[in-house]
């Protein structure tokens, strides 16, 4: 920490006497900044401190295990770090000693090992914004979703080159850029946070959803229907595509189309469900079948912002794949899992899914029927906090200690972690 404060106050009196002479000497000033480039490193790191940060919890009230009860059991619930940070993803390992480690990454494009923070080494297009303008919106770009894959990591980021803004999908060891989508129409219009962004694995293959980023622009969300565009898809990736030596690209299909901004993927019982981000209004739980269209933006249950028109609300005009259940008014869905096994056990008599909202500030329950059809109850237990990921190792299944605990992230607050208990 102190050669990085001798080095900030070094590059402070440079420029404060380029600026008292008149004349920036842009060599120096540059050889200096590169001292601190130099420090910024990439993923494959030793795990040197670049920022020392406090993730312990100062907050009374998670001190000892809050608890909030459910309709049929208790939910316990303790703070475990606190990060001002908004999540990408939560990995979570056991060491030899069976201790949990995290590592946390964050969509402004860190990677928190312990109180380690480490800047990641994004390529030079990586682009943390929206749009460039006032909107309130245009800091939600960034790293939206990393995935650990073939014993890799990548991340589906926001991207810029020169006035083209566009997605891809990036390994974090080299930087690559394997996959990269068109540049977006309606510049003014993109909306970053829009991307969504979930994925699961299935065995040879990768499915990973990628939104339609926008909220007011018409443009932007008929991509969701052009099947030459990767956005408002759920994309089948061979996975052994993903780390190819040369140059070729990656192979991928369309699993299925006509997708807002999916943020929840999940495996249950042999059926793949996503959470999905509707207008206003409108969220969506949907039973993903492969081939088939979603329909956004030609149906949907909500309306166009500012309480403006509604869309048509008929799917089977156009063959559209209705949700199986959606919400009104809108919860902002994020991600999506199984439920725990006491959960499930508990509710053996039918299917169990759980959910996290971002609005709704809430966990959801849903219950389904056996052949996973119907949504036959959805329960909503208040957080109070804008809840983002679960914690998953890396194969993407969601990690459960020994005690029944799962974690989950909550924006710029922390890491929590859950456990259903008490049920009556």
């Amino acid at each position: 920490m102190k050669k990085s404060i001798i080095k900030s106050i070094a590059l402070f009196l440079i420029i404060l006497i380029s600026i008292f002479v008149g004349y920036e000497n842009p060599e120096l000033i540059e050889s200096t900044k590169s001292i601190f480039k130099a420090e910024e490193k990439t993923f494959e790191i030793d795990e040197e401190k670049i920022e020392e940060i406090d993730t312990d919890s100062e907050e009374k009230e998670f001190h000892i295990e809050a608890e909030i009860k459910a309709n049929s059991f208790s939910l316990k619930l303790l703070k475990v770090k606190t990060l001002p940070d908004q999540s990408a993803s939560l990995f979570i390992s056991k060491n030899t000693n069976g201790e949990e480690k995290f590592k946390f990454f964050t969509q402004d494009g860190f990677l928190i090992l312990e109180n380690n923070k480490v800047k990641i080494n994004l390529p030079s297009s990586y682009y943390d914004k929206n749009i460039d303008s006032f909107y309130p919106s245009s800091l939600q770009g960034g790293v939206k979703s990393v995935i650990f894959v073939n014993d890799e990591y990548f991340a589906l980021i926001s991207s810029k080159k020169d006035d083209c803004k566009y997605a891809s999908l990036i390994s974090l060891k080299n930087k690559k850029e394997i996959l990269k989508s068109e540049c977006l129409p309606d510049s003014g219009k993109i909306d970053f946070a829009g991307l969504g962004s979930a994925y699961l694995i299935l065995e040879d293959n990768l499915l990973l959803s990628i939104g339609a980023p926008e909220n007011s622009s018409q443009v932007i969300s008929e991509l969701a229907q052009n099947k030459d565009s990767i956005f408002g898809k759920i994309l089948n990736i061979e996975i052994n595509s993903l780390s190819s030596k040369d140059d070729a690209n990656i192979k991928y299909n369309f699993f299925s189309i006509g997708h807002r901004n999916p943020q929840g993927l999940a495996l249950l019982e042999g059926d793949i469900f996503s959470l999905e981000h509707g207008p206003q209004g409108g969220d969506e739980l949907n039973k993903i079948l492969k081939g088939k269209n979603y329909g956004w933006p030609m149906a949907s249950y909500g309306t166009k912002y500012n309480y403006g028109k509604s869309y048509s609300t008929d799917h089977t005009q156009s063959n559209f794949q209705a949700p199986i259940y959606f919400f009104n008014p809108a919860i902002a869905p994020s991600s999506l899992s199984k439920c725990p096994k006491n959960l499930s056990d508990y509710y053996k008599n039918n299917n169990c899914l759980m959910g996290l909202s971002l609005a709704g500030q809430s966990i959801l329950i849903f219950l389904l029927d056996k052949e996973n059809n119907k949504v036959l109850s959805v329960e909503k237990i208040f957080i109070g906090k804008r809840l983002r990921h679960f914690g998953v190792k890396e194969s993407g299944d969601l990690f459960i200690s020994n005690e029944n605990y799962f974690y989950i992230t909550a924006d710029r607050d922390g890491v929590y972690k859950v456990k259903f208990d008490k049920f009556r």
